[in-house]
């Protein structure tokens, strides 16, 4: 049986609760119970209620530019651990460095980072930011990365592939699922992080008799145009946003191309829902949707390109079936949350850290 401490920003036994009211889609977060499945018992470290010491806490964090509470009240249960499990880079930052350092109990226990935005950060970093950044995940035994192209941005710092693996991002398909009801919104786009690229989504349905829907925060379109063609509704509770997604006939990310799959959440969850996808083809993206096979992909920025695909699919609901069916087989048996922790748990083994 392998016992691993998860570092993350949310409380596992608060997540469990907040799963059980149906307020999040898996018992753990990134849904990494499933590593339960493979025989693992996973442990989190708690933070601090006293208000006194929530004062402390933020001051040093905030000096350090990462948290730093969890790591220090689990290191109790990271001398029992067999592996140290960091959810999302920052959260492993800590320990790297005190592994780093060779501070018990994180200097004699391996420490893996599933990692999100690290390589982008590191893609526009300067170069002293760069050398931070490195120095501060070299304890790290492996640092996981969400598309293959990433490999490179670590390398070039000097990072040994040895301690990296583009781990196949996974979403939870048995939450994430097509609904009994009638597909009646057309064009759905969802989302809020810095990938996001609504300019070009709003010029191209601009002039058309293309109706969108758009789930997002004010400030994801704060100085765009909206067309009257465009309806905004703001963010949305999680059952509503996947109910949205099963009305959706076809669900559209458009994005920059980052390092990391800007948009991949929403995608392959809207994959996972039967939705026909349309997904701007940036080579990260391209590791997750194949066009013509199980999406459309249009070009980064193509203003034409978008309003020529959105067209066509509207009018042709066969390819919308046909994508949509295509995409939530790949999710059931590639792209889900189970898939990507027995990967990376094979990895894991494979190394020899556990």
């Amino acid at each position: 049986m392998t016992r691993a401490l998860v570092l993350s920003e949310h409380d596992l036994g608060s997540w469990g609760e907040r799963f059980r009211a149906g307020e999040v889609p898996a018992p753990l977060p990134y849904g990494v119970d499933a590593l339960t499945d493979l025989g693992w018992t996973l442990h989190g470290a708690p933070r601090a209620v006293d208000p006194r010491w929530s004062r402390w806490r933020d001051l040093v964090e905030h000096r350090a530019g990462f948290p730093v509470e969890r790591a220090l009240r689990g290191s109790g249960e990271a001398r029992r651990a067999d592996v140290v499990l960091a959810l999302l880079e920052q959260q492993g930052a800590a320990a790297a460095l005190l592994r780093r350092a060779k501070v018990p109990p994180y200097g004699s226990t391996p420490l893996v980072v599933w990692s999100c935005w690290l390589a982008d950060d590191l893609r526009s970093a300067t170069p002293e930011q760069r050398r931070r950044l490195a120095r501060r995940f070299d304890g790290a035994d492996l640092i996981t990365h969400l598309s293959r192209h990433e490999t490179e941005i670590f390398t070039d710092l000097g990072i040994d592939e040895s301690r990296l693996f583009p781990v196949t991002y996974g979403v939870s398909h048995e939450f994430y699922v097509p609904g009994d009801g009638p597909r009646d919104i057309a064009l759905l786009a969802v989302g809020q992080d810095r990938g996001r690229d609504y300019r070009t989504l709003l010029d191209a349905v601009r002039g058309t008799d293309l109706v969108l829907d758009v789930v997002c925060k004010p400030e994801n379109l704060a100085d765009l145009d909206v067309p009257d063609n465009v309806r905004v509704h703001g963010t949305v509770p999680l059952t509503d946003y996947r109910r949205l997604l099963q009305r959706a006939q076809v669900v559209v990310v458009p994005t920059r191309d980052l390092a990391y799959p800007t948009g991949s959440s929403v995608a392959l969850e809207s994959a996972s829902s039967g939705a026909c996808v349309a997904v701007t083809g940036t080579r990260a993206m391209r590791d997750y949707f194949t066009d013509g096979v199980d999406s459309r992909l249009v070009d980064e920025g193509d203003v034409a390109g978008w309003r020529a695909v959105l067209t066509e699919l509207r009018d042709d609901a066969a390819q919308r079936e046909r994508l949509g069916a295509a995409a939530r087989r790949s999710v059931e048996t590639r792209f889900n949350a189970r898939h990507m922790w027995t990967e990376l748990a094979g990895v894991m083994v494979e190394r020899g850290l556990i």
